[in-house]
């Protein structure tokens, strides 16, 4: 699925842009998984046999909490990432909408391939009238690739990401880097 065939079929009444993993919310979740990670690991070194599993099974937990590649802004349409901010909220029929629209729809033809995972740090939830979740977009700007709600990829153009980077910035997104 493109960034065109996903904004077009959205059925939204308003949009909140979210800013996640940065920030002082995020660099407290970092402290305290690091500091259970190490209490784990001393665990580990001083537990009987049969508290082994559990000790390991703990730690493993962790180190997929502390795993950025996998923070996406919810968990199909559960919960949200604990360290997500939101950003702005704006109404279906502003010009705002409408330029992102206008990005969304720009036609896939190149991509970049980045050797890296993608860190999701930010990311657009799509509400309907009734306040109901209806799909989010996660967005990475440093590998620059794009998932919805479900960790499905969405494909886009390369043009976009710079626009999409100026439009959230307008907004009051901080997002590193500049294009």
């Amino acid at each position: 699925m493109t960034t065109s065939d996903y904004g077009t079929s959205l059925p939204f009444d308003y949009i909140t842009t979210f800013s996640l993993l940065r920030g002082i919310k995020w660099e407290r979740a970092q402290a305290a998984i690091r500091k259970e990670i190490e209490e784990s690991r001393k665990r580990l070194l001083t537990a009987q046999a049969e508290q082994l599993l559990e000790v390991r099974q703990r730690l493993e937990l962790l180190r997929k909490k502390n795993n950025l590649e996998h923070s996406l802004l919810t968990e199909g349409r559960a919960a949200y990432n604990l360290t997500a901010m939101p950003v702005a909220t704006l109404q279906r029929q502003t010009p705002e909408i409408n330029q992102l629209m206008a990005i969304l729809e720009v036609p896939f033809e190149r991509r970049s391939y980045w050797m890296c995972g993608p860190v999701f740090r930010d990311a657009l939830a799509f509400y309907d009238g009734k306040h109901q979740l209806v799909a989010v977009l996660n967005i990475c700007f440093e590998c620059e690739q794009m998932q919805n709600e479900n960790g499905v990829e969405i494909q886009t153009d390369i043009t976009v990401y710079p626009a999409l980077h100026q439009w959230l910035t307008a907004l009051g997104h901080e997002v590193e880097g500049s294009y």
